[in-house]
């Protein structure tokens, strides 16, 4: 069973109340289940808030946003899982977030997966928020549900508790505090909701298989506390200045893909490998390579400063399309490398300033955090190359 966030709140809150009641069969019944909420509950909000602080707990060189690995040896810690961007499969690591080992109200250890394209070892290429987890919830009609905070409606991670064995089901008690299964490989033993891996490299999750109880992450969610930080503006935008740094060479660079908007070719930013300066930098290289698809390229095509800016004349230009606007009008992202579509990163006004020479039109500063932090980051912000 898929458990949204405010069930679990209400799960939990619930639980002390549930205990004082009469001991029945249903109450124990219940109680279990709201053990089980209340595990996954607590397991969902440390994995978020791994994500949300990566770069701070002793990951200085990295970008934020990442998910650990699952547990694969039964010591409680992550490690190295499969291969990049391979989906990974195993028991939730509680000692790297700093939990108990938290269990279901069968007393199960919690089960764990995560997208290669956000765990943390090894990274995938790219990670930000256009990233889409490769976790598809389905229905018990087959049906993909629909996700908060994903364009595609795909999880980066889920936490399953297993419940009680099934038929046919064989589990040990084992030596290791989670049982027999020391190397979290006989997951069929426990998890009845994870499918096959599909030709599109999605793991289907059936929501509703056998006594699996889930709960999602997805991309929003993990970029929603991220803006929620009053830190996260300066750092994208130390970020996205390290990236037009690398740009302002005496000949500028060429444009990927361009595209003529007036004075002005427009396109995709040149090969991160092919950069050089302060987005190559130790400290600023992981997070400059996650967010160059999100940002978009101007120069002058007869090689004069043909644009003006806020402080003079520019060459050209790099341009944030931060995140993609959603319903009416929505912008469709193929994924985290960009696409050569100007417009699904870019909003026709900054199409209009550009095509006019006009940069000055445009913010010089990502504005965050915000009112409403569940609408989209959509407004272009621009720098110039003098």
């Amino acid at each position: 069973m898929f458990l949204p966030a405010l069930v679990l709140l209400l799960a939990a809150a619930g639980l002390g109340w549930l205990l004082a009641r009469q001991d029945s069969p249903a109450s124990r019944d219940l109680a279990r289940e709201m053990r089980t909420a209340q595990a996954l509950l607590t397991a969902r909000e440390a994995l978020i808030g791994f994500a949300a602080t990566y770069r701070n707990n002793e990951h200085p060189n990295a970008d934020f946003g990442y998910l650990p690995c699952p547990d694969l040896d039964g010591d409680g810690s992550s490690e190295t899982c499969g291969s990049k961007d391979q989906t990974s499969v195993g028991r939730l690591p509680y000692l790297t977030l700093n939990l108990p080992d938290l269990r279901d109200g069968a007393g199960e250890c919690l089960w764990y997966a995560v997208s290669g394209s956000f765990k943390n070892n090894p990274k995938a290429d790219t990670l930000n928020w256009d990233s889409t987890g490769k976790l598809r919830l389905l229905d018990a009609n087959g049906l993909p549900l629909m996700l908060p905070g994903d364009e595609a409606g795909l999880a980066a991670a889920i936490v399953i508790a297993a419940g009680p064995p099934r038929p046919g089901q064989e589990r040990s008690a084992g030596p290791e505090r989670c049982g027999g299964d020391a190397e979290a490989r006989n997951i069929a033993q426990y998890i009845e909701a994870l499918g096959n891996r599909a030709d599109n490299e999605l793991i289907d999750v059936r929501a509703l298989a056998g006594n699996d109880r889930i709960v999602t992450i997805t991309t929003g969610e993990i970029y929603r506390q991220l803006k929620r930080r009053a830190s996260y503006a300066p750092w994208l935008q130390r970020v996205f200045q390290a990236n037009a740094d690398c740009l302002a060479k005496p000949v500028l660079p060429a444009v990927i893909a361009p595209e003529r908007h007036g004075p002005v070719e427009l396109g995709k930013l040149p090969a991160f490998d092919s950069l050089s300066g302060p987005c190559r930098s130790e400290t600023l290289r992981d997070a400059a390579r996650n967010w160059i698809g999100t940002m978009r390229y101007a120069r002058c095509v007869d090689g004069t400063d043909c644009l003006t800016g806020t402080g003079g004349r520019c060459r050209g230009a790099v341009i944030f399309g931060g995140e993609r606007l959603t319903g009416p009008g929505a912008q469709r992202r193929a994924g985290t490398d960009g696409t050569p579509d100007i417009d699904q990163y870019l909003e026709p006004a900054t199409l209009a300033a550009l095509a006019a020479g006009q940069l000055a039109a445009l913010p010089t500063l990502i504005a965050l955090p915000f009112a409403d932090r569940d609408k989209p980051v959509a407004t272009d912000v621009a720098l110039c190359i003098p």
